[in-house]
């Protein structure tokens, strides 16, 4: 990490713009570009910047870049500018205009032969922050702080799912190449500071060296700062565009917020109240971890020591010193100097309050109010279900975490609800937006169901083409069921054993783990599920599948003989009730052979499994290679958001829409729908999908580690971010551990992780967290889950009941 400081020079040797005459460059952009008009010079570090109005008013800036400039770091700039168009075009920022070759960029040879790469982006009308500010010698306040802070988490979300290569390996402004130690630097620190840079730098090192390689990273934007946002004051703020994308890395997101907060503290009286807007409008898009709000202020001190530094170094070296940063270096340093005197407790604290943990002490010093609260509900409701023996009276949420009435947090590691984690700023925003503009039902054309339809279309089979939107995945398993028996004049209706499909009229017949399956009506009919370690065909039987999908005929036997004919087969692919199984590979393939056979149609439940939550595919399906008539989703479509929907083939859709049609109020209103393409706006836009491939990667290991150590887990099963841990008394009886399972559960929430107890005997711990779930995260949990198995009592531990 650390900087060699006899290269300091070469690094900022690159900081040169080119100066090719303006007659070739002229010249060059209307061979290449088609481009002409009127031409006007403007500034740049590492670039020749010029602005071109063509004679129809269209404005572009051309950018003739250093021959030193690599040229994969150019076009990683380009491919960045177009994933934001395509991930959110909203965004104000440049758009690449290709050459009409069809080319991101061109190549000018000068009168030497020399050769120079050139771009074409469009030009963004506005006012430069930085001289808008000096002109009319304004503070900001904490609106205006918070719009620009919100403005770099719009910018850090839409680059999250960016996955270019060619970012800089070695940048002037990148802390972690460490040339805020170098030898070479220090002298041109002014004199003012030497006192406050010796008590900082030892903890900036570590800070730098230890802390900053461990944080979460992506792609960001890393020079939001004055003279790159534009601007107008009146007769409202706002803010017209970013520019300039030449300070890109591959690096810590909190380090593009530390940019942030470093370059625009200084605008108000207080920089610690100015730090606290900008950080509390960043997260309305870009939530932070509590890890990344423990370094920020050591990283946003030394992005400032690092500006005073290069600005004095610069003004040494440079014949015409930099003006406007020279002017800004009393600011610097007095921002420095306040920010020096508050401890990191206190920083975090004022960032966001609200997310401080609390200590023991105040968390049992604090009022209790569930129990009152549980007395009125059980007055309103009745004894209605509620997770855990003592009820959690949950007030917010943010990403994987949830906290209670008494501020303690939890680690989320159940909720699929919140499938992109609580309350993701982005799709709150759309959802207010929306709701603050139009909504009402489908019957009315509106783009947004069109644009949710036509994208869930591209993540699945080409021929399911027709779609019913809902509001709950029972609703949209009920439709199927009817869908079913319209198109193929049957009744019956085949699940697995101790399965979960929704609790309509329809479906809830066909969820067994909510009631005695005596109680089954005749149309209804069971097959055992796939279970692989304590099923009827387990591990080794190289016929399992087979087998287990030979039921399906059985069943389809007996519906017959009862009068009623197999309608359709529904399965879940991830055997939720049943502890999240993983199928042998053929089962499936051949369950669907066996229902064609039939005549019935082959449902695919989605509610649980879809939306990426395997890590490997959008839906849980597709790893079998099966191609359903109908798929159901529901739960994660909208992040806590009543929405769900199912799909179907056109010929299918229309038996039930010539007999009896179907409308739903609420399913795909207005609001639904937008929330919904917010979702998948977020859902790809962070790939969430690699997210929960690669902490599943992380977490699966370190279960079956577990396993060794603990004679309790009999078998670690599920896919992606669905696991199950499944408890036994005995390894080799497989003697389920119901007990202990409930005393886990519990115990995990006492030490703040959330997880559930499931499975036909109750004796698995699902783990099903957000599928924003951290690599953090997961480490957190199997902590807790560690320690719970490590403090079972000895009476559970051989407990059958």
């Amino acid at each position: 990490m650390m900087f060699e400081g006899d290269g300091m020079e070469a690094l900022l040797g690159t900081l040169h713009a080119p100066d090719l005459p303006l007659e070739l460059l002229e010249a060059h952009v209307g061979a290449s570009y088609g481009l002409s008009g009127k031409w006007r010079r403007l500034g740049g570090e590492r670039e020749q910047n010029f602005r071109l109005v063509t004679h129809d008013g269209t404005q572009f800036v051309v950018k003739v870049a250093s021959r030193d400039e690599p040229l994969e770091s150019l076009l990683f700039q380009t491919a960045a500018l177009e994933h934001i168009e395509r991930v959110d075009p909203a965004l104000s920022v440049p758009r690449l205009r290709r050459t009409l070759a069809g080319e991101a960029m061109s190549t000018v040879i000068d009168a030497e032969g020399l050769a120079y790469p050139l771009r074409v982006v469009s030009f963004i009308s506005g006012n430069i922050l930085f001289d808008e500010i000096r002109a009319a010698g304004r503070t900001l306040d904490a609106e205006q702080l918070m719009q620009l802070g919100a403005t770099n988490g719009r910018l850090a979300r839409a680059l999250q799912g960016f996955r270019g290569e060619g970012a800089p390996r070695n940048m002037p402004w990148d802390l972690a190449n460490g040339l805020l130690f170098a030898d070479n630097l220090q002298p041109h620190m002014p004199d003012v500071l030497a006192s406050t840079l010796q008590n900082l730098m030892p903890g900036l090192r570590e800070v730098i060296a230890e802390k900053l390689p461990r944080l979460r990273g992506q792609v960001i934007y890393h020079d939001f700062h004055e003279s790159n946002v534009l601007v107008r004051f009146d007769p409202a703020f706002a803010i017209d565009g970013v520019i300039d994308f030449g300070d890109m890395i591959f690096g810590p997101v909190v380090q593009d917020l530390a940019v942030c907060v470093a370059s625009l503290i200084h605008w108000t009286p207080d920089p610690v109240f100015a730090a606290t807007c900008l950080v509390r409008g960043y997260q309305r898009y870009m939530p932070l971890e509590k890890a990344d709000l423990e370094v920020l202020r050591q990283l946003v001190l030394a992005r400032l020591l690092l500006q005073v530094g290069l600005v004095s170094y610069r003004a040494s070296v440079e014949e015409e010193p930099d003006t406007d940063l020279a002017d800004l270096q009393a600011l610097y340093i007095k921002a420095i100097q306040r920010l020096a005197l508050v401890s990191d407790a206190d920083f975090v604290a004022a960032m966001v309050p609200s997310v401080v943990p609390v200590s023991a002490a105040e968390v049992a010093g604090a009022p209790a109010p569930t129990p009152a609260l549980l007395q009125r509900r059980e007055a309103v409701l009745g004894k209605t279900y509620t997770f855990y023996n003592e009820p959690l009276e949950l007030v917010r949420g943010k990403g994987s975490k949830v906290y209670d009435a008494a501020g303690q947090e939890y680690l989320d590691c159940y909720n699929n609800v919140a499938n992109l984690g609580h309350c993701h700023p982005y799709v709150v925003d759309a959802l207010a937006r929306q709701a603050s503009t139009l909504n009402t039902n489908s019957r009315y054309i509106h783009p947004e169901i069109v644009r949710l339809g036509e994208r869930l279309s591209a993540t699945l089979p080409s021929y399911l083409d027709t779609w019913f939107f809902v509001c709950t995945g029972s609703e949209a398993n009920d439709l199927a069921v009817r869908l079913a028996r319209a198109a193929s004049g049957k009744e019956g209706i085949v699940i697995t054993e101790n399965s979960y499909h929704g609790n309509t009229t329809v479906v809830t017949p066909l969820s067994l783990i909510d009631y005695d399956i005596k109680d089954k009506p005749d149309w209804a009919e069971t097959v055992p599920p796939p279970n692989l370690y304590r099923g009827v065909y387990r591990e080794g039987a190289n016929d399992a599948g087979e087998k287990y999908a030979g039921h399906i005929s059985d069943a389809a036997g007996i519906l017959n003989e009862r009068g009623h004919g197999m309608a359709g087969l529904m399965i879940d692919s991830i055997f939720d009730a049943n502890g999240a199984l993983v199928p042998p590979p053929d089962y499936l393939p051949l369950a669907y052979a066996a229902a064609k056979r039939e005549g019935a149609l082959t449902i695919a439940d989605e509610v649980q499994m879809g939306f990426a939550r395997s890590g490997t595919h959008m839906w849980g399906f597709e790893a079998f290679g099966v191609q359903p008539d109908i798929v159901t989703m529901g739960k994660p479509m909208g992040n806590g958001h009543p929405i769900a929907a199912l799909v179907t083939r056109r010929e299918i859709a229309e038996r039930l829409q010539k007999h009896t049609g179907y409308f739903n109020t609420f399913g795909g209103n207005t609001v639904s729908a937008v929330v919904g393409n917010a979702c998948l706006d977020v859902l790809q836009g962070e790939d969430l999908q690699g997210n929960a491939l690669r902490s599943s990667a992380f977490l699966m290991p370190g279960l079956h580690d577990l396993m060794k150590r603990h004679e309790l887990v009999g078998h670690i099963q599920g896919r992606g971010l669905f696991l199950g841990v499944e408890l036994v008394t005995n390894r080799d009886s497989k003697v389920p551990a119901k007990l202990a399972a409930r005393w886990v559960r519990e115990r995990m929430k006492s030490l703040g992780v959330l997880v559930s107890s499931t499975g036909p005997h109750g004796n698995i711990i699902k783990i099903r967290p957000p599928l924003v779930f951290s690599l953090s995260d997961a480490s957190r949990c199997l902590a807790a889950l560690e320690q719970a198995l490590t403090e079972v009592p000895a009476e559970l531990r051989f407990a059958t009941s």
